[in-house]
């Protein structure tokens, strides 16, 4: 069981769902109670939706794998394809497994709330994640890039089947999802830039095993110097998104009524997350050297990510 939890990034998948949970209940059923609107999704349904999108991902991990295999016998040995412990045929057939009982667990909650087109997304998604494993991986900035527009489309997933199914349950609301869209596109940039910049640290922390499979990442093409200044003029990108988002949250939304205690302390605590940035991950990565340091870059990176989801807690005050 303890291969199959590796296999599937156990830890990712926890942070995708408490990620979507967070979104419906801390941001859409919070906000909409205020207007008397009950979420539209019931708990059943939303959860069958959050495990098609789980299941998304873990065939995503697995094919990514699958194309790694050579790359991880340097890089991640102890991984289960790379130390045999699963074959590459047992791995197709889960991948297969899990390609199908997403899309048809997506069809189902699509077609639930009125809307079947939307498990369109389910299966670009997953195109999207075997095209990344076999052609994209190796082609630099537009694999990081592919990667972190994966990522992104978490959040965005979540918005778009409530607003599509608050469409068909309520057709002529005046409800003013200004808050709610501006929540959610600030994380929607969050996932992106956050996994880009990881992933352009994961890449100089794998240079070794790239560099002899012959895998053009970003970290192989360029010197060193360069892409460690691309770690940083991102990680200054994201500091200023962050400080935008809270300058948007309290100064240009018409509900100023509903800011209160809980989005204070809720951009309080971001402000502290791009210090953190600023006074730790840049100055770690302009010292880094070693896989050993861009190891340790990559989960401070980790451990902000997580602690951005977890500033949604504060919404629910």
């Amino acid at each position: 069981m303890k291969t199959y939890f590796k296999l599937f990034r156990a830890p990712n998948l926890l942070i995708i769902i408490v990620l979507e949970y967070l979104l419906k209940t801390a941001v859409f059923e919070k906000l909409l109670s205020v207007e008397g609107i009950a979420y539209p999704i019931n708990q059943i349904w939303f959860g069958l939706f959050v495990v098609s999108t789980v299941f998304v991902a873990i065939a995503g991990y697995i094919v990514n794998d699958i194309a790694d295999v050579e790359i991880d016998k340097i890089n991640r040995p102890d991984r289960a394809l790379s130390s045999g412990i699963i074959s590459i045929s047992q791995a197709r057939s889960l991948q297969w497994f899990f390609e199908i009982a997403a899309i048809i667990l997506g069809f189902s909650v699509a077609y639930h709330i009125g809307q079947p087109s939307l498990v369109n997304i389910h299966i670009l998604l997953i195109f999207l994640l075997r095209t990344y494993a076999k052609k994209l991986k190796c082609k630099g900035l537009i694999g990081n890039i592919t990667v972190a527009i994966s990522t992104a489309t978490v959040p965005a997933w979540v918005w778009i089947y409530s607003i599509f199914a608050l469409q068909t349950s309520l057709p002529n609301t005046s409800f003013d999802f200004s808050f709610i869209n501006l929540i959610t596109l600030f994380y929607i940039g969050f996932a992106f830039i956050f996994t880009l910049i990881r992933e352009i640290v994961k890449d100089l922390e794998d240079l070794k095993g790239d560099k002899e499979c012959n895998c053009n990442t970003l970290a192989v093409s360029l010197p060193l110097q360069k892409v460690k200044n691309w770690v940083i003029v991102l990680n200054a990108i994201a500091i200023q998104g962050i400080l935008v988002f809270i300058w948007l949250l309290f100064n240009r939304l018409p509900e100023v009524e509903i800011i209160a205690k809980g989005e204070t302390l809720f951009a309080a605590n971001f402000i502290s997350i791009a210090i953190v940035i600023l006074i730790h991950i840049i100055p770690k990565t302009i010292k880094a050297n070693s896989s050993l340091d861009f190891h340790k870059i990559g989960n401070t990176l980790k451990i902000v990510m997580v602690a951005g989801i977890a500033q949604m807690l504060f919404l629910l005050m």
